[in-house]
């Protein structure tokens, strides 16, 4: 994994951006943030990447991927340790569960960096092979997929939080700098490969 980590591949996979997180988390330091995270891939790749290094510093979706919790822990991990900054990693169809808790974030002004891994949909863009699909609905989108290019980033924004938009190593970098040491509520929007994911059991053909 980490010769894996060391690459930087651009378009995104999962594990660059992982890479950049992980070390940004790490700079700060102790009292180290709190990690949140929720997602498929995102979440199974942070489990592996994003290293904790105090205890009690670590929430995510659990066992039965219960999505959604994710805001609603940042709330709470950041009202509970309100001298530790809040990072959710969060998968882009994760997020989107409760995605609109990003203004009681701004309303409350809460020390919380939400950050999107955006590649599309659940799993992945629509990756399925034209040939293939027949039938009266042949001309739906995947129902696993969502409209490409999202600007989760901009939900934050409407209530006066800051959001970000990064496709590079770069800019992700900057981004990570910029918000945490601001510890305002800020929304990072990673642009990931639509084909870098991976879905439980490969049923990707089945959707």
């Amino acid at each position: 994994m980490e010769i894996q980590l060391a690459k930087d591949v651009v378009p995104f996979n999962f594990f660059t951006p992982m890479r950049i997180i992980r070390d940004a988390i790490l700079a700060q330091g102790s009292p180290a943030p709190i990690l949140v995270s929720e997602g498929a891939n995102t979440m199974d790749v942070g489990r592996a990447v994003l290293v904790q290094t105090e205890p009690r510093t670590r929430l995510d979706a659990g066992t039965w991927g219960t999505m959604g919790v994710g805001l609603g822990y940042c709330i709470a991990a950041a009202v509970a340790s309100p001298d530790r900054l809040v990072v959710a990693v969060e998968g882009d169809s994760g997020f989107g569960f409760s995605a609109m808790e990003v203004e009681t974030l701004v309303r409350y002004q809460l020390p919380v960096v939400v950050i999107v891994f955006n590649n599309g949909g659940v799993y992945g863009g629509d990756r399925r092979n034209p040939d293939e699909i027949t039938g009266p609905y042949k001309d739906d989108p995947a129902p696993t997929s969502f409209v490409a290019g999202a600007a989760y980033h901009t939900l934050i924004e409407a209530f006066g939080g800051k959001g970000y938009v990064v496709e590079t190593p770069e800019e992700l970098k900057s981004a990570l700098s910029e918000s945490f040491s601001s510890r305002k509520p800020a929304v990072i929007n990673v642009i990931i490969d639509p084909y870098a994911g991976a879905e439980s059991g490969r049923m990707q053909h089945k959707n």
